[in-house]
């Protein structure tokens, strides 16, 4: 029986550090009584030869001397010798032990720090994705109040909320499957899902007065990837583009193929990147430490891990006092010229 304030991921990780403990306990067990036979072996042979060294500089022959005069106190060895010997044998097995400890302790805790890691990822990413759903829902909710205030229709509203709930139950499954290293890419209307976006991030952009435009291509284009995983990258590149936006301005979302790649570009009328647009992409990277952006740079760091699981890319494609564009590409599910012949 465990206690009851104690999580099942709480009782794992005791469990695989015990393991490590047992484990690395074994290993140094099995490795000291090597090293020490080892020793041993090493501190009878030298015994022996430093003896028959010895004997030879006395000028006594060491063939004459037998292995039982060796162990019955005929056995010569200058004492300064042997004490440095000694101490060079005792030093070796302490640095030796060190070392195969080091070495043992590192290879064993690798998993367990790398499972903590990884487990201090996905809260960090769980928290910075739940953010801007949360943040839309609490607009939305804000609508609804004031409409019933203002004794107006509320069912729209209703039904994008319950749509933003399920978005965000969409999200978290995601988060999971992506921990588990699971994906199942699928052909993925990208043009629905810009779309879907929008839709439902329109409310955070309305409250600064901005617009977001976006003309759907005459050509259905498929993309290989997840329908909720593109959605994010979507979310996070749209609300980063809004957060860096001014008031009453415009952000434009743009899709074309191009030979088998599918690409999304998303052009804001912001300020611009400062420095080396790529440390926008490092993890908890805060480039823009002085705007009044508080974000803990996650959301472009997590839009390129999320791409890189479908084999997309993201990148600025140029910024300026002018405005800022991204691109995103993502492998085509039908090649243009494979549909052509398809539809013959």
């Amino acid at each position: 029986m465990r206690p009851n304030n104690e999580s099942d991921a709480q009782v794992e990780r005791k469990t695989s550090g015990m393991k490590a403990i047992r484990s690395i306990s074994i290993r140094m067990m099995l490795a000291m009584s090597a090293i020490a036979i080892l020793g041993a072996l090493l501190l009878v042979i030298g015994v022996i030869l430093g003896s028959r060294h010895e004997l030879s500089e006395r000028g006594f022959s060491p063939n004459d001397v037998t292995s039982g005069a060796l162990f019955h106190g005929s056995l010569i060895i200058d004492s300064e010798k042997a004490i440095i010997f000694i101490i060079l044998f005792v030093a070796g097995i302490i640095i030796t032990t060190g070392m195969v400890a080091w070495f043992l302790s590192r290879e064993e805790i690798r998993p367990l720090a790398q499972a903590i890691r990884l487990q201090r990822n996905f809260v960090a990413d769980a928290s910075h994705e739940l953010k801007t759903p949360l943040s839309i829902i609490s607009a939305r909710s804000e609508l609804i109040e004031r409409r019933l205030r203002l004794g107006k229709p509320i069912d729209s509203l209703v039904k994008e909320l319950t749509n933003d709930v399920s978005r965000m139950d969409n999200i978290i499954n995601d988060l999971l499957l992506a921990a588990r290293g699971a994906t199942s890419p699928n052909a993925v209307n990208l043009s629905q899902a810009i779309t879907h976006t929008i839709g439902s991030i329109d409310v955070l952009a309305k409250q600064r007065e901005i617009t977001i435009y976006f003309t759907p291509p005459a050509t259905t284009v498929l993309a290989l990837c997840e329908e909720t995983g593109i959605e994010r990258c979507l979310v996070a590149v749209l609300d980063n583009a809004i957060v860096h936006s001014p008031n009453h301005t415009c952000i434009e979302v743009t899709l074309h193929a191009a030979h088998d790649k599918a690409v999304v570009t998303i052009r804001d009328q912001g300020t611009g990147m400062e420095g080396n647009p790529e440390q926008w992409f490092a993890r908890f990277a805060r480039p823009d430490v002085q705007s009044e952006h508080h974000g803990y740079g996650l959301g472009l760091a997590l839009t390129r891990d999320i791409l890189s699981r479908y084999s997309g890319t993201i990148r600025v494609l140029s910024t300026s006092s002018c405005g800022t564009t991204m691109e995103i590409t993502l492998k085509l599910a039908v090649v243009p010229n494979e549909s052509k012949e398809n539809n013959k």
